[in-house]
């Protein structure tokens, strides 16, 4: 307020002035910082679902065109007229090996394990892209042996 010709503002006005400039940094910063955080962990999320997805892809295909599969720690398919398929968890990374040439089918892959009962494959695969443990996804697959002649 100016009395008289005096220049200059009031402590008061520059208290007012400081409260709702860090009221407006205070609200942006949130902004960003929940726009970098939930557009990361929204990105972990698809991560860890396409992995699984993958997976689940690949091992359903083989595992249907198979006669028989053995279980545990990796899954051994034989498939008519083609080489043996082998599925193994190697670090994080699970593979798929066939004809001796190994291929990635889906990283950070934290868990896999392969139950075979007659002519059910059962496939659990936990995924977890960014190694924290606080994002993962857990799917089980099961998928149904190729039908062997009979009636």
């Amino acid at each position: 307020m100016k009395l008289n010709g005096e220049a200059g503002i009031t402590l008061t006005e520059v208290l007012v002035a400081s409260t709702i400039g860090l009221a407006i940094a205070f609200v942006v910063g949130t902004a960003i910082y929940q726009f970098f955080v939930v557009t990361g962990q929204g990105s972990d999320v698809v991560n860890a679902v396409h992995q699984v997805q993958n997976a689940g892809h690949w091992v359903t295909r083989d595992g249907q065109e198979s006669i028989t599969a053995t279980g545990g720690d990796e899954l051994v398919l034989t498939i008519p007229d083609s080489p043996t398929v082998t599925y193994a968890l190697s670090e994080t990374e699970l593979t798929r090996t066939s004809d001796g040439s190994p291929y990635t089918v889906a990283r950070h892959i934290s868990d896999v394990d392969f139950y075979v009962d007659g002519n059910i494959i059962t496939m659990n695969i936990t995924a977890e892209p960014n190694d924290t443990g606080d994002i993962s996804e857990q799917v089980t697959y099961k998928v149904c042996l190729r039908p062997t002649g009979g009636a």
